[in-house]
């Protein structure tokens, strides 16, 4: 007999409890309202449900949406946080590595994500360093896209051949 899933049961209690927030009957923290907590509350009920029911999709769509519905409730109370290409693309990497981490499954890639968001986060402080070294970055900081591309590229063609074979 198929094991019947939790995932509805957490999904409709993540709305009932964002509902009951935005109807404003109780102030818990300040824009508790706001769209991103019901990513978080989702996100977690996926999480739940994910790691219960050892789920691994769910549990890494859980992250996720917990990450997003983080970031975007973060950014404007601090100045320092992320922008958004920077964030989405470390909690891609991030959510991919912690749900694959204990199957060793996608942990470069993961990881490789992680390094691509951090070096994104520090571009103009790198760059900052590099003139500073009066190493001229003008072609640098104008075709580093191109860069990626190439790379992004010949490692799709590269992991095509080893397929095809």
């Amino acid at each position: 007999m198929k094991q019947k899933s939790i995932l509805f049961p957490c999904l409709l209690l993540a709305a009932s409890v964002y509902a009951w927030l935005e109807s404003g009957q109780a102030e818990l923290f300040s824009g508790q309202d706001q769209w991103p907590v019901l990513l978080m509350l989702l996100g977690a009920a996926f999480v739940y449900q994910g790691k219960k029911e050892a789920v691994t999709p769910h549990f890494f769509i859980g992250l996720l949406l917990f990450g997003i519905g983080l970031h975007f409730f973060a950014k404007p109370k601090w100045t320092w946080w992320p922008d958004d290409f920077e964030m989405l693309l470390f909690l891609i990497g991030f959510s991919l590595l912690i749900s694959t981490v204990q199957k060793k499954e996608y942990v470069y890639e993961a990881v490789s994500m992680i390094c691509f968001s951090l070096f994104l986060y520090f571009f103009k402080q790198i760059m900052a360093w590099l003139e500073s070294a009066r190493i001229p970055t003008a072609l640098l900081k104008e075709y580093w896209p191109f860069v990626f591309i190439g790379i992004s590229l010949l490692l799709l063609l590269i992991k095509r051949k080893k397929s095809i074979r």
